[in-house]
């Protein structure tokens, strides 16, 4: 796979399924008597009930409503393919990724669906505060493209999702703290919710210029036994809520989970929770 090819695939949430590392593995049980983390992709009424209910906790309800109906419509159409419904222990799941897109396709046509982002967006956007400020939107072509055809966001709000996961200039340089003093000095624009955290891959990008962007997304909130974080893999791929016992766990995932997408001359992808860079290893 060449570089563009990585970018790419990062860009549209696309996860490539490599075995991951150890993410932490934790000895606090869950209250179904699991070893943490655990991990469930929404494909059942309990688990959609308790995820709704952590997310709420923290969130605006009417943005949880908003992603609970995407979560729903998407299950609803591909969970034939073989999607967990209750939480059971997190191992690197595969996905039947030709199946889902073919079940997709089959209702949605040429609608692609949402990505990280998008879900992302509709959880926080009522708690995040986003400034009117200059964006570049150039990578986010497949996002605006889906947010037009399955009428996500109205005019307004596709202007703050623009800003908010807006490219970022940068140096020529693989030094990740020089990147990460950008992505941070951009980010101090923005006021991020204390509870419910925007946890983030910072990717590296210098196909026309040097740039920084948000690969994939999730959202972060306290649960009884740790966090909860909830996701969409990808266009294609499904929702996943993992419960972690520590923050550094998560961070630890998604580092692992992405640590590929870098080429030639790019730095390698970051973390960053909410506004800050975080250290992983």
């Amino acid at each position: 796979m060449n570089k563009w090819n990585k970018i790419l695939a990062l860009f549209i949430c696309a996860v490539m399924l490599f075995t991951l590392t150890a993410c932490g593995t934790s000895n606090k049980d869950s209250k179904a008597g699991q070893k943490l983390p655990v991990y469930s992709n929404l494909a059942s009424k309990n688990s959609v009930e308790e995820v709704k209910s952590l997310l709420s906790a923290y969130l605006d309800k009417d943005s949880v409503e908003g992603f609970i109906k995407q979560v729903n419509e998407y299950n609803e159409i591909v969970g034939a393919a073989g999607l967990k419904g209750d939480f059971t222990e997190f191992n690197a799941p595969q996905y039947d990724v030709d199946k889902i897109t073919t079940l997709w396709r089959e209702k949605k046509g040429d609608f692609i669906g949402t990505n990280c982002r998008m879900n992302s967006y509709i959880l926080l956007k009522k708690d995040i505060e986003i400034p009117s400020m200059d964006m570049d939107d150039q990578l986010l072509f497949l996002d605006k493209d889906a947010i037009d055809k399955g009428k996500l966001l109205d005019a307004k709000e596709k202007e703050r999702f623009k800003i908010l996961f807006s490219r970022v200039k940068t140096e020529a340089t693989q030094d990740i703290q020089i990147h990460a003093k950008n992505m941070e000095k951009y980010f101090e624009n923005f006021k991020f919710h204390e509870k419910a955290r925007m946890i983030s891959v910072i990717i590296h990008d210098n196909l026309d210029g040097d740039f920084l962007f948000v690969g994939h997304v999730g959202v972060l909130v306290p649960d009884q036994e740790g966090f909860l974080f909830v996701e969409k893999l990808s266009f294609e791929e499904p929702y996943q809520a993992i419960k972690f016992a520590a923050k550094k766990e998560c961070y630890q995932y998604l580092q692992d989970k992405y640590a590929d997408y870098t080429g030639e001359g790019l730095a390698k992808p970051f973390i960053m929770d909410n506004n800050k860079k975080v250290e992983v290893n």
